[in-house]
């Protein structure tokens, strides 16, 4: 209704079409409680108009409806209102001490005597002499005025208590120097603590005196009484008093009071100050930090009664109770129906406490007020009627159109699209902070003005705008504000278009982000591409010999050369420095040296004939008998001269003819493949002569005793020797036992074994040689602007597992993926100098995602130089020129995302391993040109010179460059470091949120390039669980609370009751605490974690330094929040950009921090690597894991900690329990510990 976006829809959009053509009307049935939240007249018929709609109540179920209400009884307790017989004299000396104190003597005061007189200093201390207002005057006073609040309300005990209690805090606070009390300046704390512990010397009690009903209020008694009363099983209440003291004090008095300690655990909860400028205030007892887990407490029945104030009437999830008890009136309506509504519970009661001089109409009053809650509700601030008048006035309204798109922002819409848009800043619960300034100048006549600033993650040149007009009302002030301030974000890039956050990608690629969106996980791809349809191609512009390159490729065994052979090609070879090995067996391996050959045969003819000659040895079934044109042609380099070298080993001898022959090993080496003519002439080799003898196992053919046999093995079925043969299989493929052979049945080849040798190997040679000619054609297309010198890292690089090549892309692609996220974000980082960290996050995701990169490799044809088949040789057959230039390209093949887009980053690191940064973005403008990449160096100086200003650097600071060994030239750097989102002072340009972003990866980076060239090298699922434990946030964490320097300090020391010293000594520094920040809930979590740090520190310590596994557990129980991380790579990020760009600096501070050191022992494999849950999941194999979290039994880790358990699954089977943790994480990584340590025993037969 009225300005509501949706109201404005219909009026604007929908209404105007309606009026057009009515058929559009939805017809649509809308149930709700209530339609409209007011009882304004014509409300509900102004909702009928919009929506084209009436309104009916149904009548049916009503009363069962109201049968489910519990509403509560109301119970008055009345209680007699007169003073105790018993007073103590503490409250009375409280008033006396702090109107007798010397105001010359107060540390403010005393300050500004020894001031440099000034007019203003003057002036301020004659105003604060006849004030007496300064912060320790007003401390005293606070503490007495409270103190009579407590006596009054609560009794004699109570004050005294409060009193003792506040006194007995500070004391505690001063002696142990509490980090509650840093905001107070040293003298304050000596002259608080001298005076009011005089205070408690002047009395003769020494503690709190024993709780008595002469003591006590008689509200307080009435109170006891009722609660007595009230003990049944099951009872939960709350207990609403006015003032913080009252809920310490009562929660108290309630605790210790004899007839409720059975029966009653009393807990306290209040409000949270949003103040983050309050500095200490010794009046305040409750400990926020106490009240954690009170609702919890509540909820699970460890906790039955709350003592609070106004916090808990709304807003926050409390469970339905039996009583709710106001202790003093409600006040206001709105007060006493949501107190009421806590009273949920079947029979509950609502006690009103009012005393015997009340009027007895009290309560009379209230009910009827209730019955006509609608009515007062809405006037129930009455107060407030002329300013609601006023904001009800139209001052008009204005727009911003966007152009392009249409979008239109509005001065009403302006305020909730401000809150929209800082609810996507990477930190949680901010908002725009608005002020107000009042000019008006006359009497009713109203000018106000609007500013507003928003959370310093936002850019500081857009975080602060100002309406430009003056308003009548505050609203619409804001409003004014809030319009500028949007305009202003708009103007800087950070709305879009359509007038909404932009999430991290410029509008121009848009589309290109959303087609990349819907790659699926399995694309159809390329087919691999044959490399020697290349080479045929060339074949056909030979005209004879000369033309040819020819290669010569030494076979040898060991040191042994077994033959030497030309080879021919219409094209030259990529450069192979290393040896082909060629496994011929479990035992046997040969390797295959080629270069360049000095000399070329003379006659193209005879290289033919030497080629048929050789695949005839082997390959006679798979030639074709009418085909020569071969794509590579062999010849003997040692008979380059001989051109009778075919003719004269061509053709076989019959085996009876060798009868005779010697049977020495070079006279057999001049023999070829004997083949068993009896079974289809499977070829053999021959190892010599032998005659038959009885205990043979194998006889072929064998007929007479006494025979003359020939002794063979079997030559080789399998033409794939680019990969070892286990000796199991060997055993399966070449029996062991002896084959004999009648000479008779057998024949001969003249080609003499060696060539034999060759011709079998041909095939493997090949496909190495194609693979290198692959790669160069690569390199010498897509990949020419990078000018790679190395191939083998593009062989590397393109090829997968599946294949089962010598080496695949996984570790590469290790690197080049922390490459590819270093250059991104350094580029988004220098190109968009006003986008947060959340849009950088955003924006790097994208570029850097599996489907971009997937993206990619298709436009570029990527995908067809990927290996993936594996070579077998099983069908390979010659290579015929005619056959590769008529036959077409490989069918489509399936391949997933994720291959493709790991070898783009394999490729990226092979450009970087090559030739550096700089290779490596020659290669990302080819596969992300949409991308405006540029120089390391380049990007480094842009974000320089974003920190080239002038600021007032903190003294301590120097400190932090002591304990972290590097001195900053661009002190702004450290600074913004340091700055915590929630920091709202003064000098800060922005939160450390950027360089954290820039750290990260400086940080992934040097470890990953560290971890890929140790050697020997890391196999790759190594070098990830290597990253995982280095860059962990909690291990970080952990160095940054433990890395420290002695700094010096003064401590003030109280001898007596009027002496006071001061001592010189030293404490420790940690990183952490130069963190600038001022939300309470971060100093809370800081000293959370000291707490937990003191208890862990030394046992992580130890087993980082001396232990066989990796901390999980210790490091998941630290839970150390993640701005202790944060920092530690923000001043990574910090250093980076200071240095102009020195990793090397960087790596010197994270050398101080203590992660290399401890990289170093990872890679020494001196500690078990992998986590727990991993292991746990390798030991399950097939089955499934899962871990089940509860909290621990009623009783079980009692105190200010909730305690969890967890219990682990392995299939249907419990393996283990654990309890007593302090986060998910940890009971999860304990439960998994002890999971692995009982199946591993189970394993070894130990249980």
């Amino acid at each position: 209704m009225s300005n509501h976006p949706a109201s404005r829809i219909l009026r604007d959009f929908f209404h105007p079409q309606l009026a057009i053509n009515k058929e559009q009307t939805p017809a649509i049935l809308g149930l709700t409680a209530s339609p409209v939240v007011n009882s304004k007249a014509g409300k509900l018929e102004e909702l009928e108009r919009n929506l084209q709609a009436i309104s009916r109540t149904p009548k049916i179920h009503r009363e069962e409806l109201l049968r489910q209400r519990h509403l509560p009884t109301l119970v008055t307790l009345t209680y007699h209102a007169v003073s105790t017989a018993r007073q103590f004299p503490l409250l009375a000396n409280l008033g006396q001490l702090r109107m007798s104190l010397d105001i010359e003597q107060d540390p403010y005061v005393k300050a500004l005597l020894q001031s440099r007189p000034t007019a203003s200093d003057s002036s301020e201390l004659k105003r604060v002499k006849l004030s007496r207002k300064t912060y320790c005057q007003d401390q005293l006073k606070n503490l007495d005025n409270r103190a009579q609040i407590v006596e009054k309300e609560l009794g004699p005990w109570g004050a005294y208590w409060y009193i003792f209690a506040c006194i007995q805090k500070l004391q505690m606070g001063v002696r142990n120097r509490s980090a509650s009390l840093e905001l107070l300046d040293d003298d304050e704390k000596t002259y608080l603590e001298s005076h009011l512990s005089n205070l408690l010397s002047c009395i003769s009690e020494e503690a709190v005196p024993w709780l008595d009903d002469e003591c006590l209020s008689g509200k307080v008694l009435r109170l006891v009484d009722f609660l007595v009363a009230e003990q049944i099983p099951g009872f939960t209440g709350l207990i609403f008093v006015k003032t913080r003291a009252e809920v310490a004090v009562l929660s108290e008095l309630l605790s210790t009071h004899p007839s409720l300690t059975k029966h009653y655990t009393i807990s306290t909860f209040v409000g949270e100050s949003n103040s983050v400028k309050r500095r200490t205030n010794i009046a305040e007892l409750v400990d926020i930090r106490s009240q954690v887990s009170t609702l919890d407490d509540l909820r699970l029945g460890r906790k039955n009664l709350v003592v609070t104030t106004s916090a808990l009437e709304e807003g926050i999830d409390v469970s339905a109770c039996n009583v709710v008890i106001c202790f003093d009136h409600p006040p206001n309506l709105k007060s006493l129906i949501q107190r009421r509504g806590r009273a949920r519970k079947s029979e509950s009661k609502f006690a009103l406490m009012l005393a015997d001089h009340d009027d007895p109409a009290t309560i009379s009053t209230w009910q009827e007020l209730e019955l006509a809650m609608r009515r007062l509700y809405e006037d129930d601030m009455r107060e407030l009627r002329d300013l609601e008048a006023l904001e009800a006035i139209d001052e008009g309204d204005r727009e911003f159109v966007v152009g392009r798109t249409g979008a239109k922002l509005l001065l009403s819409d302006a305020v909730s699209h401000l809150y929209h848009f800082c609810a996507t800043l990477p930190t949680s619960h901010v908002a725009p902070v608005f002020t107000y300034q009042d000019n008006s100048q006359g009497v009713g006549q109203r000018a106000i003005t609007a500013k507003v600033v928003l959370p310093i993650s936002v850019d500081s040149s857009v975080r602060e705008a100002s309406g430009r007009c003056v308003w009548i009302t505050e609203k619409n002030a804001k409003r004014d504000a809030a319009f500028e301030a949007y305009k202003q974000l708009y103007d800087a890039g950070l709305i879009s278009d359509n007038l909404l956050p932009i999430r991290g990608y410029d509008e121009a690629i848009a589309d290109v982000k959303t087609e990349v969106g819907k790659i699926p996980s399995l694309l159809q791809v390329a087919g691999q591409s044959k490399p020697w349809h290349l080479v045929a191609r060339q074949w056909q512009a030979i005209k004879n010999i000369s033309s040819l390159r020819c290669y010569e490729i030494l076979l040898q065994r060991k040191d042994e050369t077994i033959v030497t052979m030309h080879m021919l090609l219409p094209c030259s070879l990529p450069v192979i420095r290393h040896p082909i090995p060629l496994f011929w067996d479990a035992s046997t391996t040969f390797s295959a040296k080629v270069y360049p050959s000095s000399s070329t045969p003379s006659r193209m003819d005879h290289a033919v004939q030497s080629t048929d000659l050789l695949f005839l040895s082997v390959f006679r079934s798979r030639m074709e008998a009418a085909k020569s044109d071969y794509v590579a042609l062999f010849a003997p380099a040692e008979d380059d001269h001989d051109t009778q070298w075919a003719k004269h080993f061509s053709g076989t001898i019959k085996g009876e003819k060798l009868r005779q022959m010697d049977a020495s090993v070079s006279a057999l080496s001049r023999l070829g493949i004997v083949h068993d003519l009896t079974r289809q002439g499977v070829p053999h080799i021959l190892k010599g002569f032998e005659e038959q003898s009885s205990d043979l196992d194998t006889l072929q053919s064998a007929t007479h005793e006494n025979e003359l046999f020939f002794h063979v093995s079997r030559f080789p079925k399998r033409t794939d020797f680019l990969h070892p043969v286990p000796a199991d299989v060997e055993k399966t493929l070449h029996k062991a036992n002896k084959i004999l052979l009648r000479p008779e049945d057998c024949e001969i080849d003249r080609l003499p074994l060696p060539y034999a040798y060759f011709a079998a190997m041909v095939p493997s040679i090949l496909h190495r040689i194609g693979v290198r000619l692959l790669a160069r054609f690569l390199c010498d297309t897509l990949l020419a602007p990078v000018e790679l010198s190395q191939l083998d890292l593009v062989i590397t690089a393109v090829t997968t597992s599946a294949s089962h090549e010598p080496s695949n892309y996984q570790r590469q692609e290790y690197l080049g993926d922390s490459v590819l996220k270093f250059l991104t974000s350094l580029t988004l980082m220098s190109e968009r100098l006003r986008w947060h960290e959340g849009i950088l996050s955003s924006a790097k995701d994208h570029i850097v995602s599996n489907a971009s990169l997937a993206k990619a490799a298709l436009e570029t044809g990527l995908d067809t130089f990927i290996q993936t088949k594996s070579f077998t040789g099983t069908k390979w057959r010659p290579l015929y020129v005619s056959d590769l230039l008529d036959s077409t390209a490989e069918e489509p093949r399936e391949m997933s995302t994720k291959t493709l887009a790991d070898v783009v980053e394999a490729l990226i690191g092979a450009a970087f391993l090559d030739g550096g940064f700089d290779k490596a973005i020659a290669a990302l403008k080819i596969f992300l040109p949409r991308v405006s990449w540029s120089r390391v160096d380049d990007r480094t100086e842009i974000l320089l010179s974003a920190y080239d200003i002038s600021i007032i650097y903190p003294p301590h600071f120097t400190q932090l460059e002591q304990l972290i060994r590097y001195d900053f030239n661009h002190k702004a750097l450290p600074l913004e470091a340091l700055t915590h989102p929630s920091y709202t002072g003064t000098n800060v340009s922005a939160s450390y949120d950027r360089l954290e972003f820039l750290g990260d990866v400086c940080l992934d980076i040097i470890v990953s390039s560290t971890s890929f060239a140790h050697e020997p090298p890391i196999p790759t699922h190594g070098l990830h669980l290597i990253r995982t434990a280095v860059v962990n946030a909690n291990f970080l964490a952990f160095l940054c609370l433990t890395l420290s320097m002695s700094v010096p300090r003064t401590t003030i020391i109280t001898e007596g009751r009027n002496k006071i010293s001061s001592h010189e000594t030293t404490i420790p520094r940690q990183i952490w605490q130069f963190m600038r920040q001022t939300a309470p809930a971060v100093r809370l979590a800081q000293q959370d974690c000291l707490k937990r740090y003191e208890a862990l520190g030394v046992p992580i310590l130890e087993s980082l330094q001396e232990g066989t596994h990796i901390p999980w557990s210790l490091l998941a129980r630290l839970d150390a929040p993640k701005f202790f991380s944060d920092i530690i790579e923000s001043l990574i990020g910090a250093i980076y950009i200071d240095s102009r760009g020195s990793l090397a600096a960087c790596e010197a501070f994270l050398e101080t921090l203590g992660v290399m050191g401890y990289l170093r022992r990872l890679l020494q494999g001196r500690v078990a690597l992998y986590h727990p849950k991993e292991e746990l999941g390798q030991l399950a194999n097939t089955e499934s894991v899962r871990y089940e979290v509860f909290r621990g039994e009623d009783g079980e880790g009692g105190g200010e900690e909730r305690r969890l358990g967890c219990a682990v699954w392995v299939g249907e089977r419990e393996v283990a329990k654990v309890g007593e943790g302090l986060c998910v994480l940890e009971v999860e990584t304990r439960a998994a510990e002890e999971a692995v340590r009982i199946l591993k025993a189970e394993k070894r037969g130990e249980m």
